[in-house]
Order: structure tokens, then sequence, then C-alpha cells
């Protein structure tokens, strides 16, 4: 399974979550919160992930793929999540 079909996979699987994790945070630093971007947000969730699965094509191995897309994941909803794990 060491093909350009996994990694299309990893990028497809774990494009979505990881768009979707970066523009959330791209707005949360607007100045006028959330809700002055979330329909920029939503325009540049799709093709940020089309631009995420065309990379993942790129890594020499699939499971290279899976590892670095994983990582970005953890990171991205790790920073999602820690501010609201530092006020409870």
């Amino acid at each position: 399974m060491n093909g350009v079909g996994t990694k299309w996979l990893a990028g497809t699987v774990l494009g979505l979550p990881l768009s979707v994790a970066l523009c959330t945070l791209a707005i949360l630093w607007l100045p006028g919160g959330w809700e002055s971007g979330v329909i920029g947000a939503l325009l540049v969730c799709l093709p940020l992930w089309a631009v995420i699965i065309s990379v993942s094509v790129l890594f020499r191995s699939s499971a290279r793929a899976w590892a670095v897309l994983t990582a970005a994941n953890a990171l991205s909803f790790g920073a999602l999540w820690l501010p609201r794990l530092l006020v409870t």
C-alpha cells in the first residue's frame, strides 16, 4: 500500500478536518470574532482541502503522508482546544 492512491486517500480523509481546523483558527483571531468571518472561512475551506489533497501526493511514502497529516490535525485541533482547557 505504498502508492499514490493511499497518499491521496490520506489527503482526502485527513485533509478535510485539517482544513476546517485551520479555517476555524484563522477566523478566531479576527477582530470581529468568528461571526464576521464564518462565510469567508466556509468559502476558503474547500479550496484549502483541495490543496491539502494535492500536496499529500508529494510525500515520499503513504506512511509519511498519514503521519504528517495526523500530526498536523493533532496540532491544529490542540490549538483549538487549548484555550478551553486553560480556562476551566
